[in-house]
């Protein structure tokens, strides 16, 4: 998985990039979302196209130029970015004219040669809406993404299609694409009628919360096609932009976290990771922003290691776990029969040679000298403190187990102190 941040979501000065690329990268976040709609949503340029050139205060040059500047600032600090996300319109808009549509298309079209020419291989572009209704909205979007495609000229560019949700009578409701299956569809019509992989799909987390949608299910609907996650937060009502984990009610999430996760561990989902914290970040005073990039990569390497568990557990030739306790317990319970360990260890000496979930419990000083593919799985919550008395041991090879995402719902919880005095 490739671990990003959207542009928005960071303090990035074009004149000045550099301290905010070697934040981000001591942060271990490994790209940026180009994100060409940051300067202006298109119905904004759109109206601006209706007045006279002297009255108007943006126009598509003034963009280009501001990208080219953008992308001459990642260039210089070897940190251009390989996925990008195309002008938007906002579900909010009450233009209606298809007008704006032809805008978008020519924008777009641009700003895919933008894309080519920097090296991008993955380009998020929102479905056309606009003025549509019934059978049109099909058929006038085959055209635009087909046309889309059409002035691709590398053969790796991939173009994805995103949900998206709708404005009626100002309250936000499922759009094009926010259904699974029917996303699925487009993708795969799409890519039969390109003639190769042209098209996949890149879910936004956000939109999917608005419009209250079973993450799980719609994960499991598209597969293989999801190449890109928007990790982002809201409410449930608005349209917002947080970090994961912020908007919370009675102690938790507003969103399915547990959904998405579970989902992209069923279809191994091995894409980009694109945190979008855009609301977050500028409420924060400047003098506090740089203190973010930490949490952002901590994010970012906390939904990777979830979704991608079971990539970690079979990259090994062998496994051997660190913990007997209630998460070794889960972790056989989920993984013990697929990913079966040799044994496990502890740090308490009183269970040294003991069985545990049919495991011999061992003293940590026997993982020393394990062979260079063995790997350790720590199944404890003193992670950071496990993982640096691993270190110290000369083992690299160390992996994680977390039981807050389970396959299934396993949370048997025991108390070692009961049992024990049970057994005395």
């Amino acid at each position: 998985m490739e671990k990003v941040c959207a542009m928005g979501g960071v303090i990035f000065s074009v004149e000045k990039p550099g301290r905010s690329i070697s934040m981000l990268r001591e942060a271990g976040i490994e790209g940026i979302l180009f994100d060409f709609g940051l300067f202006a949503p298109l119905e904004w340029v759109f109206r601006e196209q209706e007045k006279k050139e002297e009255e108007r205060k943006i126009d598509p040059a003034r963009m280009r130029k501001y990208f080219d500047k953008a992308a001459d600032a990642f260039a210089a600090h070897d940190f251009l970015p390989s996925i990008a996300r195309l002008p938007f319109v906002s579900p909010g808009t009450e233009i209606r004219d298809t007008g704006l549509n032809s805008l978008v298309l020519e924008i777009n079209t641009a700003c895919i040669r933008a894309c080519e020419q920097m090296g991008i291989r993955e380009i998020i572009v929102q479905p056309l809406f606009t003025g549509l209704e019934g059978d049109d909205v099909w058929e006038a979007n085959r055209a635009f993404f087909l046309a889309l495609s059409d002035t691709c000229e590398k053969e790796e560019t991939r173009i994805l299609l995103t949900n998206q949700c709708r404005s009626q009578s100002g309250r936000l409701s499922r759009g094009i694409c926010s259904d699974g299956v029917q996303a699925a569809r487009w993708v795969d019509a799409l890519n039969r009628e390109a003639g190769q992989e042209r098209f996949g799909f890149c879910l936004d987390m956000g939109i999917c919360n608005l419009c209250k949608q079973d993450v799980q299910g719609m994960a499991l609907s598209l597969g293989r096609r999801i190449r890109a996650v928007i990790l982002t937060e809201n409410d449930g009502e608005h349209m917002a932009r947080l970090l994961p984990f912020t908007s919370a009610y009675m102690r938790r999430s507003t969103m399915d976290w547990l959904g998405l996760i579970r989902g992209l561990r069923r279809t191994g989902f091995d894409g980009f990771l694109i945190l979008e914290t855009t609301d977050t970040t500028v409420t924060f005073s400047p003098l506090l922003q740089p203190s973010l990039a930490p949490v952002y990569g901590a994010l970012l390497d906390y939904f990777a290691l979830q979704i991608g568990i079971e990539n970690d557990l079979k990259k090994y030739e062998r496994i051997v776990l660190f913990g007997a306790g209630n998460m070794c317990r889960n972790y056989m319970k989920c993984y013990g029969e697929k990913y079966p360990p040799l044994f496990t260890c502890d740090n308490n000496p009183k269970l040294w040679g003991s069985r545990f979930e049919g495991l011999e419990v061992k003293c940590p000083e026997e993982l020393r000298g394990l062979p260079e593919d063995w790997g350790v799985i720590i199944c404890n919550i003193f992670y950071r403190e496990i993982e640096s008395q691993l270190r110290a041991m000369g083992i690299g090879n160390i992996g994680y187990f977390n039981d807050e995402y389970m396959p299934s719902f396993y949370f048997d919880r025991f108390k070692r102190d009961a049992e024990d005095e049970e057994e005395a």
